[in-house]
Order: C-alpha cells, then structure tokens, then sequence
C-alpha cells in the first residue's frame, strides 16, 4: 500500500490477506449526498458520482462529480450534472454515462448522454442521446412520466468489441421487476436482448430482479449477481456465450442485498461491494464467484474513521457501494454515512464527534484495498 495512504488495518482471510487503508473523505454536503459510484480513468484518474437528490423519482436525475489524480487519496470540490451510473469507455479513450432515465423515442426509448473526452475534466451533455430499441414487450411507465427500464450496474466488452450492460424495470402486466440486458457497438444504440431474470424466478425478495454488477470472469464467463429485495440475498447469473443466454439465477445466500457492484484483479480474485444492514466487502479467490469470505466495512469505517463520524447503527449508510480494480493487486471502495438516514439534514443541525461539536453533513468516504497473497 502506498505510504501516503492513512494506516488502517489487516485482515487474514482464507488463502490471503487484505490490508485497508483508513477512510478518506471524498466530500461532504449539508443536502443530499449519497448513493456513491466510482469510475476508473486514465493513469491514476478516478471520477466519483453522489446522488443529490431524495429517494424519490425525479424530472432530471443530478449528482455531484469529484475526481482523483492519484488513485483516489485526494479529490476535487464536486460540481452538479446530470447523473448517470453506468460507464462506457469507447475506442478513443472517450467515456460515456448513460442516462438513468429514458423516454419514449420512436421505435424505443432514448435519453441524453453525458460523455468525458479522454484527459478532460469536463463532463458534455449530448443532447441527441441514446437509443434503446429491440423491447420484447411494453413496460410500466414510473411516477415522473419516464420509461419504466432504467440503465443501472456496469458494461463490459464483448469479444466482438461491441459493449454489454443492464437495465431494470417491470413490464407491463407485471408486478415484480425483471432485469435485461443490452448491447451496443457504438456505446450510443443499445439493442435489449435477453431477459436474464424476471418475476417467474421466485426469489425470496419481494422486489425482483433489479440493480445489478456485471463482470467477466478470468475463466472467460460473464457474470452478474443482482438485488431482488432490500435486506435478501443477491441472486446470480452466468454466461458462457457473450450474454446471448445465461444461467438459472441463483440465490448467493451469504452475499446481500442493495445494488451491488463487481470488480475482478488480473489473477482472477472476484471482489464484491454491497451491504444492508451496513456496508460490506466480499472475496472470492477461487474467481468463480461462488465462494465468498466477507469483512464489514461497517465495523472498519467505526474503527478508524479519522473525524469520528461513525455510522454506527443501521440506517446511517445507504450502504450503496461500489468497488474498483486500480491495478493487479489494489482497489479503491467507496460508500457513504448519512447521519439522519433517508431524510433531509435539517438547517443547522450539529452533532458530536471526537470530542467536538460540528455542523451536521452526510458524506462519502474511501478506502483503499490491497490483497496479499
């Protein structure tokens, strides 16, 4: 682990051992600031996205937008734009986020994109947006008048070249979500293509199959694991044929239960962010994404977060979480606190921490992860 990076701890775990760095801040807020995602640039260049808004569909989805030069141990002052999740990295370098939000387009749904030139620190908006055609059936429209199927998790590269990710929503005449895939030569035109989970796989959540990761395994395979309730376990899919098919969805009991997200090293270890109740970290060495071994983050951030903002008890963390490779043997995972859970701060509220009595904020922390085998 590099010196610069604050001591924290390390954990033996079974064939390895994992050495976490303390929490850093990313920022903080007095308004919303949660549900965080980080993306990987180029060099040692990170982009990390919190959501300002409630829990509440909206008429435009926003965030704020931090980046790192140096693996994620400093970050900028965070400026709002338009939110998206799900990362695309072209040919060129460039970097596209596609719109959670669609709307009905002709012939399928569509919505403007975000794109990041490579190098640049300025975020586009491109107005022409995506497109997303080839729906099996009609789907329900949300509260605020939007498409029904949202774009959510993490893309991948096909063999072909040709880009693959995930959307989620429910379908006309249904009453549980059911989770798609897409594919785009382009990154701009996406084509759904199979329905990899859906309401007739009878999981015990209540939600169905909805926020996702994706991976490909070192064996060659693609792999998604995805929510299906707050509080269960993530289900989880294999493909061995580029995601043309894939797998009877299982129940990966010992794993759980928001969005999840995936990250896989060059020697094959899958690594796993997620959580509720609290924020979590799973590994699987055997990189089949079938033998996990967890730590909490939790109990790590409680221990060793330098203000003293413990999260302490449930529901002082979104435990929305997402985890990224920086090189063969280091990750960077990120997550927020959020001190007076789902609701506003309100004005001018303090509380207590290390001794010392401070404005209430939420905010989003790092840490940095290093596997010795």
């Amino acid at each position: 682990m590099s010196n610069n990076w604050p001591v924290g701890r390390t954990y033996e775990m079974h064939g390895f051992k994992a050495q976490l760095s303390a929490p850093v801040l990313v920022g903080r807020s007095t308004g919303y600031y949660w549900f965080p995602t980080v993306a990987r640039l180029d060099g040692k260049a990170l982009m990390a996205t919190m959501n300002n808004y409630a829990d509440a569909h909206v008429a435009q989805s926003t965030a704020e937008i931090a980046f790192s030069e140096d693996d994620g141990l400093t970050w900028s002052p965070a400026g709002v734009h338009p939110y998206g999740d799900v990362a695309v990295t072209l040919d060129n370098g460039d970097r596209i986020f596609l719109p959670y939000y669609l709307n009905t387009r002709e012939g399928g749904m569509g919505a403007p994109f975000t794109r990041l030139k490579k190098g640049s620190r300025t975020l586009e908006t491109v107005a022409s947006g995506v497109t997303v055609t080839g729906w099996p059936r009609g789907n329900k429209l949300l509260d605020n008048g939007a498409c029904g199927f949202v774009f959510n998790g993490q893309a991948v590269r096909l063999k072909d070249g040709s880009h693959l990710t995930t959307l989620y929503g429910t379908f006309e005449g249904d009453e549980k979500y059911s989770l798609v895939a897409a594919s785009s030569r382009d990154g701009v035109n996406w084509t759904v293509g199979p329905i990899v989970a859906g309401p007739e796989h009878r999981f015990n959540g209540w939600e169905g199959p909805c926020e996702s990761a994706l991976c490909r395994l070192r064996d060659g395979r693609l792999l998604i694991m995805f929510r299906v309730g707050a509080m269960w376990s993530y289900g989880a899919t294999w493909s061995s044929d580029e995601g043309r098919t894939w797998s009877t969805p299982r129940d990966m009991t010992v794993t759980f239960s928001v969005q999840p997200g995936l990250a896989v090293l060059t020697d094959g270890m899958v690594v796993l962010a997620g959580g509720r109740p609290g924020p979590h970290i799973w590994f699987d060495a055997t990189g089949t994404g079938e033998n996990w071994q967890r730590l909490s983050m939790w109990d790590h951030h409680d221990a060793l977060v330098p203000t003293g903002e413990v999260i302490g008890i449930q529901g002082r963390s979104s435990s929305y979480t997402e985890v990224v490779a920086l090189d063969d043997r280091n990750l960077l995972y990120i997550y927020d606190r959020i001190p007076w859970g789902w609701s506003e701060i309100p004005a001018g509220t303090t509380e207590v921490a290390n001794g010392k009595t401070r404005p209430t904020t939420n905010s989003v922390w790092v840490v940095r992860v290093t596997i010795v085998r």
